[in-house]
């Protein structure tokens, strides 16, 4: 809210207070023309306490987030507006009366204003507990609503690199060498041909099934890379050696989708491959990692870096777990993807 919108509003709320407190009294609502020192003194101070109240609770905001501690921030702010506004109309209320603004003159009796006061102050504390709940609902909304965009952005965001995985292995590249192998199978061996056909339909299905899952388990990724694995053994035949060790306790821990199958990918594109130096993929997995590791048998002349595959990989898993891939890039190619906590 700016500032233009406060002053009128903070000076309606102390004239609805004035109104209250003059009727319940006299049983009739003040004169503007006979009582204007005393509108002109309640919008002063109704205005002086709005601003005053407004700037406390942005200190306590900085100083004492409601994040922090809901119930110190709550029994804080509505203690020092309180406090604020008491000693605000006791200064006000002393000028008002040396200056000849308003003196208590004006009131007939002492019981009165012993009443008048005790009014007040009930009527001040409730203001300022409303003032402090509504402080701690605007922060809940906003809470709830900046949870639900980055809620939101988060799973768009891991949309958008759950098809940065699926267009990698739908590339038209890759379809390309897989019909090529298909092409030169139908007529030399029907029977492998047709295996290799079904293969790589269990691998599309699975790229398919899941482009919108966030996580898939262990077995699952396993189950879908020996598809793989047997296109390639297809294709490459010896040339590459593709060995899975996992122990059947970790297959129900999860893992993004095509994590495994785009690192065996990577170390296919960004290797000479041939029977005389082989390339040898391992993986294999711990309680804490799973380690994927391959030689290093040349790179080809036109291949592009391995980051892309990488950053994918590195942005999906920051998703579910603080702790960082590794990667060595020495005499071996190493991949050290955490564990996912199910």
């Amino acid at each position: 809210m700016s500032k233009l919108l406060r002053l009128p509003l903070f000076a309606i709320i102390g004239l609805l207070f004035l109104f209250y407190l003059y009727y319940a009294e006299f049983d009739k609502l003040p004169s503007v023309t006979n009582d204007f020192n005393l509108f002109a003194f309640t919008v002063l101070a109704s205005s002086i306490t709005g601003f005053g109240i407004f700037y406390i609770n942005r200190w306590l905001n900085r100083k004492l987030p409601w994040r922090r501690n809901i119930l110190s921030r709550f029994v804080s702010g509505l203690s020092l507006d309180f406090f604020f506004l008491g000693c605000l109309l006791i200064l006000m209320g002393w000028l008002a009366n040396v200056t000849g603004l308003i003196s208590y003159e004006m009131f007939q009796e002492d019981m009165f204003i012993k009443q008048i006061e005790i009014k007040l102050i009930v009527l001040s504390f409730i203001s300022m507990f409303v003032v402090t709940l509504v402080e701690f609902n605007t922060f809940s909304y906003n809470e709830y609503s900046v949870g639900q965009i980055r809620k939101l952005r988060a799973e768009r965001k891991q949309l958008e690199l759950q098809f940065e995985a699926l267009k990698s292995q739908l590339s038209p590249h890759y379809l390309f060498n897989s019909m090529n192998t298909i092409s030169s199978l139908v007529y030399r061996d029907p029977l492998v041909a047709e295996n290799f056909i079904r293969n790589l339909a269990d691998t599309f299905n699975y790229v398919l099934y899941t482009k919108e899952a966030t996580v898939v388990t262990l077995r699952e990724e396993v189950e879908a890379l020996k598809d793989y694995a047997y296109l390639l053994n297809i294709r490459y035949a010896a040339a590459v050696d593709l060995r899975i060790e996992i122990a059947q306790e970790h297959y129900k821990r999860e893992i993004p989708p095509l994590t495994l199958q785009l690192l065996v990918e990577n170390a296919v594109k960004h290797n000479i491959i041939s029977n005389d130096n082989p390339l040898k993929i391992n993986i294999r997995a711990t309680e804490d990692e799973i380690i994927v590791l391959n030689n290093k048998t040349g790179t080809p002349s036109k291949t592009a870096s391995h980051r892309v595959g990488l950053d994918n990989i590195r942005k999906r898993y920051a998703f579910f777990t603080s702790h960082e891939i590794e990667l060595s890039d020495e005499d071996y190619f190493e991949v050290k993807l955490p564990m996912i906590s199910s």
